[in-house]
């Protein structure tokens, strides 16, 4: 769903969509720590847990919101 929702926003590129990636950890991080914390501490795969725990569409659908708008207000993007 990362990929898909950050290529759709016009991000390109590994180094361009590793800063995305990175900008959306801190993103979850604010919003949901004990989730991140439990991801790095157990070795998880953080999109399982965001699958597991926010299935329904309303939440997956804000996160998808939330990549896109990471990719359009990058502060290098034209």
């Amino acid at each position: 769903m990362f990929i898909e929702a950050a290529t759709r926003a016009g991000c390109s590129g590994l180094a361009e969509m590793d800063d995305i990636r990175r900008r959306l950890l801190a993103w979850l991080s604010a919003r949901y720590p004990r989730m991140v914390l439990e991801h790095f501490h157990e070795g998880t795969c953080l999109g399982c847990e965001l699958e597991a725990r926010f299935g329904d569409a309303g939440e997956l659908d804000r996160l998808r919101r939330a990549i896109e708008e990471l990719v359009s207000t990058k502060p290098d993007r034209p």
